[in-house]
């Protein structure tokens, strides 16, 4: 049967590839230390093949159409979407191989399962994947499965389902047969207030607002736009400068909600994160803290398993929390 090598969640700031010089030193040098050590690790794996809990940073999905669970499925995908690759100083296009027999058959068994899954066809990915995969598999060369789930655009799923998403592959994975060697990998988070527009941005605020029109319209608007994604860069890095969301005091990054959750995962406590509401997230982590749902789906992947934690660092200049797990052995 399939062998599952490792797993891994960590954050997938843009900050750290669009504007890496901005923290400290001891920041910058315990987070390349940690990117370090997950590239290793991962090399040591050797998986033929990454299934990725990820979700749409509107390359793909939008407010008219947003899907809770859905999986790509193509020979491969590719990123930075054009509008991004200025942001994340991407200098080209990216082709990432993916694995369409084994995508399929997650579908098909996800939907026996009870999870109504979407099919997506060809997908481009943002910092959602590419961020993390600079720094952890720079040749960007093993086949991807993405599975996404909707983090953005309220309601989203529960925590235990997204849990329980997870244990769910994880079961199709330990029945397929064959030898293949599988890693699973979560982004996002930590706590964080990225410049999407939501309910209660400010009608004044015209950046914000070009930003609900391109998450409810869709792609179109980027080209109409095509300085939105350079802008929602400033627009973050002005954030951090001021400390302020919608032009309030607000603490951009929760560096105590952001230790107690890595603390959580690091002891294995899958009781009290299944149980963790949205509005609780909400209130601790921001809106980018719901991205918590890919970590957890990584934890039910791995059986609850405790995690190690490699880093984790507040770092306000990229408004993100920046945390870095890693699950030894298979979570068996």
């Amino acid at each position: 049967m399939a062998q599952v090598v490792t797993a891994i969640s960590m954050s997938h700031a843009p900050g750290a590839l669009g504007w890496p010089e901005a923290p400290e030193e001891g920041m910058r040098t315990r987070i390349e230390a940690a990117h370090r050590e997950l590239r290793e690790r991962l090399d040591a794996a050797r998986p033929d093949l990454i299934i990725a809990f990820i979700d749409d940073h509107f390359e793909n999905h939008f407010r008219n159409l947003m899907p809770t669970f859905a999986i790509g499925i193509a020979p491969s995908h590719t990123g930075p979407a054009d509008y991004m690759m200025e942001a994340l100083r991407f200098d080209k296009k990216i082709v990432l191989p993916s694995d369409t027999v084994m995508a399929e058959h997650l579908l098909g068994a996800l939907i026996k399962a009870g999870y109504d899954v979407a099919r997506m066809g060809e997908i481009e990915y943002g910092n959602n994947l590419m961020m993390p995969l600079q720094f952890i598999r720079p040749e960007f060369d093993i086949p991807v499965i993405p599975i996404y789930i909707n983090v953005f655009s309220p309601p989203l799923p529960t925590m235990a389902r997204a849990y329980d998403l997870g244990a769910a592959v994880r079961k199709i994975v330990n029945a397929m047969p064959g030898d293949t060697r599988v890693a699973f990998l979560g982004t996002g988070g930590l706590s964080h207030w990225p410049p999407v527009w939501t309910s209660d941005a400010p009608e004044d605020d015209n950046f914000l607002q070009r930003m609900k029109r391109y998450q409810t319209e869709g792609k179109q608007v980027a080209l109409e736009d095509p300085g939105l994604y350079s802008d929602l860069a400033k627009y973050e890095i002005e954030m951090a400068a001021r400390g302020e969301w919608h032009s309030q005091p607000h603490p951009l990054v929760n560096e105590t909600w952001d230790r107690e959750v890595i603390a959580a995962f690091g002891r294995g406590d899958s009781a009290t994160l299944r149980a963790m509401t949205y509005e609780e997230v909400e209130e601790g982590g921001g809106h980018g803290g719901q991205e918590m749902l890919n970590w957890i789906a990584v934890m039910g992947a791995m059986n609850g398993a405790p995690a190690e934690v490699l880093c984790y660092e507040p770092v306000m200049e990229w408004i993100c929390g920046m945390g870095y797990i890693h699950y030894p052995g298979n979570g068996a």
